[in-house]
């Protein structure tokens, strides 16, 4: 199963962020699956990275443009797909990804939550979105989300993605979807 991880490629100093990205690689090694993501070896995304990095059945697959080349540097993968744009990017990670996985970030990593969101809402995709909720990072946006649900849309956003606050739920969640589809 390839598993899409959006996350910051900025160092965090929250230990709880860290340990999130680690174990997510660990769950993504362990149960041979693999890795879809932007292909930076800095920050969350470096240490979901490094967890997988080491793994004998499991592929890394990197989604980036042009401009972020430099970053696979050093770096050792299976296949990459560069694009000329982000939404370029976007694409391909809809295409290659079976679940879509949010841990905490940037912009770039609310620009891919959205748009996994507004592609399965729009029927796009069915595939799963799981938001890792670590210590509320994501509590504004989810706020966000109930006022267009209660004022702006006819289908729920709140219904396109699942929410867990530890990635031990992961398993479970991933195990439902399997059995659903």
């Amino acid at each position: 199963m390839n598993i899409f991880v959006g996350c910051s490629s900025t160092d965090s100093t929250n230990e709880a962020y860290n340990n999130a990205a680690r174990n997510v690689g660990m769950f993504i090694k362990k149960r041979n699956h693999n890795l879809v993501f932007g292909g930076c070896k800095n920050g969350l995304m470096g240490e979901v990275y490094k967890s997988v990095a080491t793994a004998r059945h499991s592929k890394i697959i990197v989604t980036t443009v042009k401009r972020y080349q430099e970053d696979l540097q050093g770096m050792s993968y299976n296949e990459v797909y560069v694009s000329d744009t982000i939404n370029e990017r976007k694409n391909d990670i809809l295409k290659l990804a079976d679940i879509f996985l949010f841990l905490p970030g940037g912009i770039g990593t609310v620009d891919e939550l959205l748009t996994a969101i507004e592609t399965k809402r729009s029927g796009e995709h069915s595939k799963p979105i799981i938001i890792c909720n670590i210590n509320g990072y994501f509590d504004s946006l989810l706020a966000v989300f109930e006022k267009i649900d209660s004022r702006f849309s006819k289908v729920e956003v709140s219904k396109m993605y699942d929410v867990i606050s530890d990635i031990e739920y992961l398993e479970k969640l991933i195990s439902r979807e399997k059995d659903t589809n």
